[in-house]
């Protein structure tokens, strides 16, 4: 994918970017704002969310390939994708991660499901690769809700890689297993027809600043 340079400030109010899906209530209780990565007042932020999301993929990678030289793809279904991920500890008085999620409009486990925000950000990336633009390398997101401090979100695109199609590839080639292992345990699974080097959703990391 190439990167995109943000000379401007994009502004999305969640409840317009997210189409009919977006439940109501979702829309009245929260505003996402993308803003250019470069601005210096979110280095300390971006900082840290790309150093997390760049240990996350790292970890992530590592695990596929472990756990398919260990096992066959239908015994690691259940184990992939760093459901036990800790996050980094944090700093007194600096930014500190509160979450890491995987999200993708091609779902398989429920539990990622996009939020209002998250869907902004997947539809923005849909929309650049339907036109053809360059597509952004990173995204970065304030969540306001009221009564809460703003989070921040930092967005990166996730690359279907060629150990991957063994549990995401197209439905009539999967691993021996594996059909059948998802219909036990993810019946409206979502995630298969990808190819090596399509887009397969967003890693994303949240952050709170300091007051």
């Amino acid at each position: 994918m190439r990167a995109r340079s943000y000379s401007v400030i994009l502004s999305l109010v969640c409840g317009l970017a997210a189409g009919p899906t977006l439940r109501a209530a979702e829309a009245a209780d929260s505003l996402c704002v993308f803003v250019d990565p470069a601005d210096p007042a979110l280095a300390a932020i971006r900082k840290l969310g790309e150093r997390t999301l760049d240990h996350a993929a790292t970890a992530m990678v590592v695990e596929i390939r472990h756990e398919l030289r260990e096992s066959a793809p239908a015994l690691a279904i259940g184990k992939l994708h760093l459901k036990n991920y800790p996050l980094p500890p944090a700093v007194p008085g600096q930014p500190a991660v509160t979450a890491i999620r995987r999200t993708s409009l091609q779902l398989r486990n429920p539990a990622n499901a996009p939020d209002a925000a998250d869907l902004a950000a997947l539809e923005l990336i849909r929309n650049q690769l339907e036109r053809g633009d360059d597509v952004a390398s990173e995204l970065v997101q304030r969540v306001t809700r009221p009564g809460q401090r703003p989070e921040w979100r930092i967005y990166r695109p996730l690359v279907t890689l060629k150990e991957c199609l063994e549990c995401h590839g197209r439905a009539d080639a999967l691993a021996p297993g594996v059909a059948d292992t998802l219909k036990v345990f993810y019946r409206s699974d979502q995630a298969v027809d990808y190819r090596t080097g399509s887009w397969r959703g967003l890693m994303r990391v949240s952050i709170t600043a300091p007051p």
